[in-house]
């Protein structure tokens, strides 16, 4: 018998949310189409966490109303097809420009974390994105989270929310990291658990009588020759036109985090043929590996990469995608 493997492959499904935030199509759709295929192959459940506030916002400017709708559908979808579809929450877009009458600037990032908001505005948001979902007859008994822009603390601006919308899981710690930049912040450097565990007043003190769960986001340190070889790889493919899908700007924040051990999260983007091995390699000494990715940042290469890396990973282990199954035997 093949021994059991935990692989969350986890998805911000979101537009860029600096000046430029792009289309719903090339930031979006496009790039989710070209996933799919690729989950149905392995029987892979992914887990989407969805940008629930950019889709209205292009609504209630009557902004590409058909890529809203196609985004919908595409939504309704990808339900249909067993992968979850979980809310993401940046509350910066109630700031955001309309540039050009076709997408937004969301340069405004004093509101990036809802910490920024009381606790009224806050489950207004909630309540909006979650009511947004089940209007497209997209629920489920519990919900799972992920904070946009990793912020998570204090919890305590969450617990109630969380409480009264039957939200049990959180999938937006990342150990060892911290920003530093007031609108982005958080600090993770305390936490050590690499595999889910329970939480209740504080997201990064593990309880193990909690009612929360975190699902932890995995990451790797990697030798200065691999980093080396990543550069030029990625140059190439770059000179070759292989570029991400999306066709906006980041905000500028999320580009402020800190982290001493020099560790990098395991994600599709990131992942290519010089990465492949080290990937393998952790699969093999862990018995959980939480990707988070970013499908406007796809480039055709990650995804081939993907491709071999699962293909590597049902050949060689039984392999548990569900987070839902992956905590039945701790209870």
């Amino acid at each position: 018998m093949q021994p059991v493997k935990n692989i969350l492959l986890t998805f911000d499904h979101e537009m860029f949310l600096g000046k430029k935030s792009g289309s719903i199509e090339k930031c979006m759709i496009d790039p989710v189409n070209s996933l799919r295929p690729l989950l149905t192959k392995h029987k892979a459940k992914g887990i989407f966490f969805v940008d629930i506030l950019g889709l209205i916002t292009f609504q209630k400017h009557n902004i590409n109303p058909k890529g809203v709708a196609d985004a919908k559908e595409q939504l309704q979808q990808l339900f249909k097809e067993g992968h979850y579809i979980f809310p993401h929450i940046h509350p910066h877009w109630r700031d955001s420009i309309v540039i050009k009458e076709k997408e937004f600037d969301l340069s405004n990032c004093t509101q990036y974390s809802l910490a920024k908001l009381n606790q009224e505005e806050i489950d207004q948001l909630f309540q909006t994105c979650l009511s947004f979902l089940k209007e497209l007859d997209i629920s489920y008994p519990a919900w799972g989270y992920r904070a946009g822009g990793w912020c998570m603390q204090p919890f305590s601006i969450y617990k109630d929310v969380f409480t009264k919308y039957n939200i049990l899981y959180d999938f937006s710690v990342l150990p060892g990291y911290k920003n530093l930049d007031n609108n982005q912040k958080f600090d993770y450097t305390m936490i050590r658990k690499t595999s889910p565990y329970n939480f209740s007043q504080n997201v990064e003190v593990p309880d193990p009588h909690g009612s929360f769960v975190e699902f932890p986001i995995s990451t790797m340190a990697y030798s200065e020759i691999l980093i080396l070889f990543d550069r030029i790889l990625r140059k190439y493919h770059w000179k070759k036109n292989d570029r991400g899908f999306g066709d906006g700007l980041s905000a500028s924040s999320a580009g402020l985090m800190y982290n001493p051990e020099k560790k990098e999260m395991l994600s599709v983007e990131k992942l290519n043929w010089v990465k492949l091995n080290a990937y393998k390699n952790f699969l093999k000494k862990n018995n959980f590996m939480h990707l988070i990715s970013h499908p406007k940042m796809f480039t055709q290469h990650g995804l081939k990469s993907l491709d071999n890396f699962l293909s590597y990973a049902h050949k060689k282990f039984s392999i548990e995608y569900d987070p839902l199954k992956m905590l039945s035997p701790r209870k």
